[in-house]
């Protein structure tokens, strides 16, 4: 019965964002589990991983959203994304989410706008943002086996366990969402490369 409610107060707080892009794949499948551990201490190693690797992530961008706001005369916020602790709880890392999220429309925008790049140096900086925001994009794509882990964790633990996991939570329903978002990103970034005479990362458009 506890494993049921478990699983069912799990379910319910996942469903708040759903999980669609293909590079996840389910993220209720099997997961592996050292024989004679407990279930609670397998999810909680599970989620310092997904949060260490989401917040990486998140790093990258927020470098590849400098340099390429720089680039395009643009003024980038300034984002704490170099904590890379376990202890991040979900709220740190959803306001580090939105800011990061607020610089990635500002590139959009741009982009969309007829934005310039206005010399060699420019275009050398908006390089380096193609490059850190493919290694961003590649982080989020290879998340998908510690989402799947935890996910399916989530049914081995006790409902009063569920509130020491809620970055763990609240990154596993909200990767798939930015890895769409910057995969789309990406691509105009790429395209505006090519139209501008920037040298594109090999890295960049291998993910595309």
């Amino acid at each position: 019965m506890k494993r049921i409610l478990a699983l069912s107060i799990a379910a319910s707080m996942l469903a708040a964002a759903p999980v669609s892009h293909a590079q996840f794949g389910n993220l209720l499948g099997a997961v592996k589990s050292a024989g004679g551990s407990s279930g609670g201490a397998d999810v909680g190693a599970q989620q310092d991983q997904l949060v260490r690797s989401y917040v990486a992530a998140g790093k990258d961008v927020s470098t590849a959203n400098s340099h390429l706001l720089d680039a395009l005369g643009i003024k980038a916020q300034a984002v704490n994304a170099a904590a890379t602790s376990d202890a991040l709880s979900a709220k740190d890392i959803e306001e580090q989410d939105k800011a990061i999220s607020a610089d990635t429309a500002a590139v959009s925008e741009a982009l969309k706008s007829g934005a310039t790049l206005k010399d060699s140096e420019a275009k050398a900086k908006y390089a380096q943002g193609l490059l850190f925001l493919a290694k961003g994009v590649k982080k989020y794509m290879n998340m998908s086996k510690d989402a799947q882990g935890f996910t399916s964790g989530l049914s081995s633990v006790s409902p009063m366990q569920l509130g020491k996991l809620q970055a763990g939570i609240y990154v596993a329903k909200s990767a798939p969402t930015s890895l769409s978002n910057l995969t789309s990103v990406l691509k105009s970034a790429v395209d505006f490369a090519k139209t501008n005479g920037v040298v594109i990362p090999q890295d960049a458009t291998s993910l595309l």
